[in-house]
């Protein structure tokens, strides 16, 4: 009768497992957006102490605001950005080219080091970084809002 009773338990625990993973996978659509590659909108990124022809694109979620964000960002062959930093973390995916990053707060293009596709960076918030691009780059973040930029200032 134990074995029984057991049986019967394990039963129930397992389709109570099994619809609540259902009703969860189901759930986990609600609201699920995709954004084709071909409808991205690049602007320009005026961002002041950065030289012009860099790109920008929300991909999701309003950067300015408390919230998850998710932008793009695209650089022309060559590009060099300043040491700056951030008060949130960031997390940072190359997706094409090659992205040149150091920590610390002053430009040394010794310290550079090479990231290509498909590499993930942590940023943790408020660390320094300087860096560019060989080749076009178009480059992924995504973290916390509000996103801004600091520049380092210069002793």
């Amino acid at each position: 009768m134990q074995r029984y009773t057991n049986a019967i338990a394990l039963a129930a625990a397992l389709s109570t497992a099994a619809a609540t993973a259902a009703l969860g996978q189901a759930g986990a659509t609600e609201g699920m957006r995709a954004v084709a590659a071909n409808a991205i909108t690049w602007s320009d990124a005026d961002i002041p102490g950065f030289a012009p022809g860099m790109k920008i694109a929300a991909i999701q979620g309003n950067s300015a605001e408390t919230g998850l964000y998710t932008l793009r960002l695209s650089f022309p062959d060559g590009y060099r950005f300043p040491a700056h930093w951030h008060p949130m973390a960031e997390h940072l995916t190359v997706l094409s080219g090659t992205l040149q990053l150091a920590m610390g707060d002053r430009p040394d293009e010794s310290k550079l080091k090479a990231y290509t596709s498909g590499d993930y960076l942590y940023i943790p918030a408020t660390m320094p970084h300087f860096g560019g691009a060989r080749g076009f780059t178009v480059i992924q973040l995504h973290g916390q809002g509000p996103f801004t930029i600091n520049l380092v200032k210069s002793p």
